[in-house]
């Protein structure tokens, strides 16, 4: 009888590790803006701008991307990101949000991204593609949502 349970669960632990991340089709993907909020027009505002600067960034459009951006973030972003948009395409999905904190002038907002390369130029490093946790800090800047921070958490790799 313990081995019978200790089968099992070994089994129910074993099933339990196999959640190995999968791609998803951007295609097919759609989220609902998850968590407590209490101002449903300033949460879509905040995450359609990380939906923006994912665009921008796959796009490679730099002005837009940094558009997103707060703008004492812009200078340096630019210089960082000009050389990894000359490397490597890029398709970014976000596949869940969650607004984990909502204050009249600051946010912070949970998202599921999945970055996928679509290709590069010969010679670049392989880049991984990957679903990450992606922990953005949103401010109010001149009345528009503008991403302050964001830090990546959790990175799943696909391949």
């Amino acid at each position: 009888m313990g081995k019978i349970i200790l089968l099992i669960t070994a089994g129910l632990f074993l099933a339990g590790c196999n959640s190995v991340p999968v791609y998803q089709d951007p295609e097919t993907v759609s989220y609902s803006i998850e968590g407590e909020y209490n101002n449903a027009e300033d949460a879509q505002e905040a995450v359609q701008v990380i939906q923006n600067n994912l665009n921008f960034a796959q796009e490679e459009d730099m002005e837009g991307y940094l558009s997103t951006l707060v703008s004492s973030a812009r200078e340096e972003t630019e210089e960082e990101l000009a050389p990894f948009f000359e490397t490597y395409d890029l398709e970014h999905t976000i596949l869940s949000v969650e607004i984990l904190e909502q204050e009249e002038k600051r946010m912070l907002v949970k998202t599921e991204q999945q970055a996928v390369m679509v290709n590069s130029i010969d010679g670049a490093e392989q880049y991984r593609d990957h679903i990450a946790e992606a922990n953005h800090t949103l401010i109010k800047e001149d009345g528009e949502w503008k991403i302050e921070e964001t830090i990546m958490t959790d990175t799943l790799f696909l391949d």
